[in-house]
This record gives C-alpha cells, structure tokens and sequence, in this order.
C-alpha cells in the first residue's frame, strides 16, 4: 500500500512537473507607446510577446532595460531575446529571429505645417535638415533613401525630437509613425497642432530574436511564430489591440509563411 502510494505521487509530481510552463526571459528598451513600464503588462508590445509566449508554453519574463544593456546581456546567454530587434543579417552570429513579426512600425517624416514641404522625389528634400534619434538606426537609412551627404541633427529622445522639430532646429523628423504621434498627443508638448506627418517611407518589421546562446534558439523562435499566427487567427491580438487601445498603422500586420 506505501508503495503504491509513493508510486501514485511521484507520478503526479512528475505530470505537474512537465506541464509547467518553461521559463523565457525578454527584454527590450523603453519605447513608448509600446513598451513602457507605466503601462499594464508594460505595454502592447510587451503584451503580445507574453501572450504569444504563453500560446507556446513559455512563461515569459519581460524585462525594459537600456538598450545597449540588454544587447551585451543576450549575447553573454545572460537573458534569453530580445523582444523588439529589426532583422539584420550581421546580428545572425548571435540571434535567431523569428519568421513572423510581431509588429510593423511605420517610419517617415514629421514636419511643420507652414514649411510647405511636399514628397514629389526624395532627392527634392537633400537641401534640407533632418532630425534623427542618435544611435538609432534610421541615420543610415535615410542616408540611403535621399543622399549620404544630406545635413542630419541627432537628438538624445523621441520629445527633444519634436520640440526641436516645432521649434524649427530642424525642417523634417524621421521616426516611426506610431512613437511621433503619440508624443504629440501624449506629452503636453506646446504648438502640436502646427505639426503633421507627412508620409511613410518604410515599413520596419519588428521580430523578437533568440539569444544563439540557448541550444534551441531555432525552435523557440519557431514556437513563438506559430502562436502569434494563432492568436491573430483567433482574435486574441485583436482584443489586445483593443485593450490596449493602439493598433499598426497598416493594422493588418503580415503573416509571414
């Protein structure tokens, strides 16, 4: 009867065990309105990956710390991803991203209404002054969407960015769609109203990324692809989108097969 008994919790303990959820650590910088630690779940982006993550049985721990921070910590296997990177192929030797991204960022301009800008061709505006975040990666890609000798202003955040550009430091901001508007509404900036955006460039896609570190950086990567495809299909994003209050730009964020 003892050994029967003992037989019977072993098994139990050994169900409860395999049915734990495994543990994931992701991190990415402050980046409002997506990632912010005065936000519920720290924001929608923060809450789509622990979604996904919980889809794929992962329990996910979301971490907001300094970029350059989290970038030596996922190399070191100290944490394992990082929750909101851009694809480049350099960073290969030390990710593996995931096939599907979790969100789309609309970049482009920002400008004041009385500059009378106007986008007929980009190499229209190379007489112009761009402001750019500094050590961010939009400084090159704008280099290569008008010219690599064009005048570029850095700014420390995204508010010093829109106050520079109202008060006329510079004639045109490039960030993300998302990230500008909510400083104009958001901020309690002065003189919002004399700013638009005028046009989006390009799409950057957002992937969460696995630290090569962990053995089955591949595999995860594939888990959490799978569950943000099926929370999209079942309307779980959706509800997130909506408690959140925040949607893509482009809303219908791809689904990459």
């Amino acid at each position: 009867m003892i050994l029967r008994t003992v037989i019977l919790l072993i098994a139990i303990c050994s169900l409860t065990f395999s049915a734990r959820a495994e543990s994931l650590v992701l991190a990415c910088n402050q980046w409002k309105p997506l990632v912010d630690n005065n936000l519920p779940n720290q924001g929608l982006l923060s809450d789509i990956v622990i979604t996904a993550g919980a889809r794929a049985g992962f329990e996910v721990e979301h971490r907001i710390l300094p970029w350059n921070r989290l970038v030596a910590q996922v190399k070191k296997g100290e944490i394992d991803g990082i929750s909101c990177s851009t694809y480049a192929d350099e960073n290969l030797s030390w990710l593996s991203y995931t096939d599907q991204a979790f969100w789309v960022t609309e970049v482009g301009f920002f400008v004041r209404k009385d500059s009378h800008i106007e986008l007929s061709k980009l190499d229209d505006l190379k007489d112009h002054t761009f402001g750019s975040l500094k050590g961010g990666n939009y400084t090159e890609v704008l280099k290569g969407l008008i010219n690599k000798d064009i005048k570029i202003i850095p700014y420390p955040k995204e508010i010093h960015g829109m106050k520079m550009l109202i008060e006329n430091r510079f004639d045109i901001l490039f960030t993300g769609e998302t990230v500008g508007n909510s400083v104009l509404r958001e901020r309690n900036l002065e003189r919002t109203d004399e700013i638009k955006y005028l046009e989006t460039l390009f799409l950057e896609h957002i992937h969460p990324a696995i630290s090569i570190k962990r053995s089955d950086a591949k595999q995860v990567a594939k888990r959490l692809s799978e569950a943000y495809k099926q929370i999209k299909a079942d309307g779980t994003l959706e509800a997130l989108f909506q408690k959140h209050k925040l949607y893509p730009s482009s809303y219908n964020v791809r689904l990459t097969n």
